[in-house]
């Protein structure tokens, strides 16, 4: 798992999320022992650097 360090800023953001996708984020943050935000936030980190690392 990817770890990436994340702290409380200034700006927010609302992300509308279907049920079934929020359901299984909040799993998998269960899972991992962090918060739904951290979750969200670790793997899109992994996916950029993903798609930065295959050119896209």
């Amino acid at each position: 798992m990817d770890t990436v360090y994340t702290q409380r800023k200034n700006q927010s953001f609302q992300l509308r999320l279907p049920e079934r996708m929020k359901e299984e984020i909040r799993r998998m943050a269960e899972m991992d022992g962090i918060s739904i935000n951290s979750a969200i936030v670790q793997r899109l980190a992994r996916c950029l650097r993903e798609e930065r690392a295959n050119g896209q």
